[in-house]
């Protein structure tokens, strides 16, 4: 009887509770593509912070970064880049994490991101990973080649 039980309570309570999950990774990804799209990619920088928890942080290599100081360094990109576009080629969600397969391409036409202008053309693909929290982004993991961005730049040749 009590396995009859058990059994019962799994049929009913795992469906369940695995479309409540495919519906969170569905809602996540489209807030991590449209951060990305919307947000990114136009420069819109009003709407960062709704898509991000107000204790939002980025993980860096050296430190961690704040939503303002994160939000800091996106307009240094677009300030360096101010024609920046960055496409998603790729997401991929699991629970309350997102991964995003981008890539950002522009001009550097203005000094930023610590770059003098070099009117030279820039492309660099990167990924992002996000963690979710109640359908907004808690936290950030982001990788992309930066030597590669100098060498493009024309600000980095090996001796």
């Amino acid at each position: 009887m009590r396995a009859l039980s058990l059994f019962i309570v799994c049929v009913v309570c795992v469906p369940t509770a695995i479309a409540g999950n495919k519906k969170e990774e569905k809602r996540n990804t489209a807030v991590a593509r449209s951060f990305f799209e919307e947000v990114l990619d136009k420069g819109r920088f009003d709407m960062y912070a709704g898509s991000h928890a107000t204790n939002f942080v980025a993980h860096g290599s050296t430190r961690d970064f704040t939503l303002a100081e994160d939000m800091g360094l996106a307009k240094e990109e677009r300030k360096a880049l101010p024609d920046m576009h960055i496409v998603v080629n790729q997401t991929v969600a699991e629970r309350d994490m997102v991964a995003v397969y981008w890539r950002a391409s522009g001009t550097n036409t203005q000094e930023g991101m610590g770059f003098p202008a070099t009117g030279k053309k820039v492309s660099v693909p990167g990924m992002t990973l996000f963690r979710f929290r109640d359908g907004k982004i808690s936290e950030e993991w982001s990788v992309y080649d930066m030597l590669s961005v100098l060498k493009q730049l024309g600000l980095y040749s090996p001796q």
